[in-house]
């Protein structure tokens, strides 16, 4: 009988110490030690350990659903941390690096399992080089980035590496020429943007290099309009009163795939 109440007692004295082990905090209101929470369903919201009121080791967060949200490891020497996030199905989604809950580095992004992107973070906002990659994995288009604007080259590629695009932006605005290809290399338009506004002349080409014809702007203002009613070319066939027809680059920034495969259709 003692045996049994002595059982008893360690099983019980050690829940008590269990419990008063975790959610603890010191004289001074630090954080110590093992830290949990629970979303209302009773399901882990996180996990992890504490030190002097810092998250320190392997840390884990879920989904209400019980996924795997994110695995954290704090470094020992720094106030970095390296994170993988998953999606509500607990498949990775992004990895890259927390400096004091800022994003540095390169962060990379997944879709089932393939990178569709990665991206470089200075202080939390996008500096240096970003790129997005076909679903085969070659790069699709490439762009370079300060303080979160798009600032110098941006590039895209057809699936075999070569050029399709080549424009430049100031202040997230394209600004300065702006020139497509042919998959043979030539050029197929040669246009040019201030401030983000169509300015200049902008040449067409065709896939043998012969200039086919050119539009001329003054800040967005179409000067040589009589033209677009003397193009007998299959590329703008019915286009008097629907201009969009013309490819133009921002249309291929704003929706790529389906510019990519107008522009087939049209040649």
């Amino acid at each position: 009988m003692k045996y049994i109440l002595l059982l008893l007692l360690i099983s019980f004295t050690g829940q008590i110490f269990s419990q008063e082990t975790v959610n603890q905090t010191d004289a001074n209101g630090l954080r110590q030690g093992l830290w949990k929470k629970n979303y209302p369903n009773g399901k882990l919201i996180y996990q992890g350990q504490f030190s002097d009121g810092k998250p320190v080791g392997i840390w884990k967060r879920y989904h209400d659903n019980g996924k795997k949200q994110a695995d954290i490891i704090y470094s020992e020497v720094s106030d970095s941390a390296d994170t993988k996030l998953y999606d509500e199905a607990g498949k990775l989604i992004a990895e890259g690096i927390f400096l004091n809950e800022q994003k540095v580095g390169v962060w990379k992004y997944f879709s089932n399992n393939r990178i569709v992107a990665e991206d470089e973070f200075l202080h939390g906002l996008k500096n240096g080089l970003s790129r997005k990659f076909y679903q085969t994995g070659e790069v699709f288009e490439e762009a370079e980035w300060k303080n979160n604007l798009k600032e110098g080259k941006y590039k895209a590629y057809f699936k075999n590496g070569k050029p399709y695009m080549e424009c430049i932006y100031k202040y997230n605005l394209r600004d300065g020429f702006c020139i497509t290809y042919f998959e043979n290399g030539r050029m197929e338009l040669e246009a040019f943007y201030s401030n983000d506004l169509r300015h200049n002349n902008w040449n067409y080409y065709s896939e043998s290099g012969e200039l086919l014809y050119t539009l001329k702007y003054n800040l967005n203002q179409l000067l040589n309009s009589s033209m677009l009613d003397s193009i007998q070319s299959n590329q703008l066939n019915e286009m008097d009163g629907n201009k969009g027809k013309i490819l133009d680059p921002a249309e291929f920034l704003n929706n790529p795939s389906e510019y990519m495969i107008r522009n087939r259709m049209n040649r």
